[in-house]
């Protein structure tokens, strides 16, 4: 879609700062983010390939921690397992907030 006309809005330092922050968190120019913003749709991300690399790390490292609490043949309770799992989780939540 051909976007041809231009809309220009002014910021203080404050709202700029929070604005850098959001389009650092969703990787996001400002023009798409804003244009998300005021159209009310979902404001979607984009995927770097470094952020899939450490995706599939995780994902990896999740796979493996689950083999070992099936098949009982780690000498660490199932319970520690538990807890360094949430751990993880609450640490990602942190990060992307």
């Amino acid at each position: 879609m051909k976007r041809e006309i231009r809309r220009s809005v002014r910021f203080s330092k404050s709202e700029n700062e929070q604005i850098i922050k959001k389009l650092n968190q969703h990787n996001l120019s400002f023009s798409d983010f804003a244009r998300s913003a005021i159209l009310e749709k979902e404001i979607k991300t984009k995927l770097t390939l470094e952020y899939i690399y450490h995706i599939q790390k995780i994902g990896n490292n999740l796979n493996q921690i689950a083999k070992q609490m099936n098949t009982k043949k780690s000498d660490v309770p199932n319970s520690e397992i538990l807890k360094l799992l949430i751990d993880i989780k609450n640490d990602i939540e942190i990060s992307e907030e």
